[in-house]
């Protein structure tokens, strides 16, 4: 009995904590800009405090939408970004590393790159000239634009 009441309160915490969001690629649409987020390489979300989801098609569109005043920042729990050296997977965005190089071409023109590792990045450099950028960098080179 005790076994299932602790099983039961674990369940119950973990259903309470925020969750990896799930972007419908191809069917989603920004929450933003309102284009569909169709490229798995720049795909982004955020999952606000009270749970509920916003996709986007770039990290560009993600930062504009909260800076812009469509969501407060401090609503926002979690930012997510798409691993350009993984299509698809979504990586926490304030521990991701970018690359903003004009080649990149991202969906909104903003051509950052996030990266799960610092590694993934730095062998995307070599063949993309740009400039290597945290979370903190992004936000303040996309918020110029």
């Amino acid at each position: 009995m005790m076994k299932a009441i602790i099983l039961s309160m674990l369940t119950l915490l973990a259903a309470c904590g925020v969750s990896q969001p799930n972007i419908d690629w191809g069917k989603a649409e920004c929450s933003h800009c309102r284009m569909n987020v169709m490229d798995q390489h720049f795909g982004a979300a955020i999952i606000t405090t009270k749970g509920r989801q916003y996709s986007f098609d770039a990290v560009e569109c993600m930062v504009h939408f909260v800076i812009g005043g469509a969501g407060a920042e401090n609503d926002v729990a979690t930012y997510f970004v798409a691993d350009h050296a993984h299509p698809g997977v979504l990586i926490d965005a304030t521990k991701a590393s970018y690359l903003h190089a004009a080649d990149l071409r991202s969906p909104m023109g903003g051509n950052c790159a996030a990266f799960a590792t610092t590694a993934d990045r730095d062998t995307a450099a070599i063949l993309h000239n740009g400039e290597l950028l945290d979370w903190e960098g992004v936000k303040r080179l996309l918020a110029k634009n």
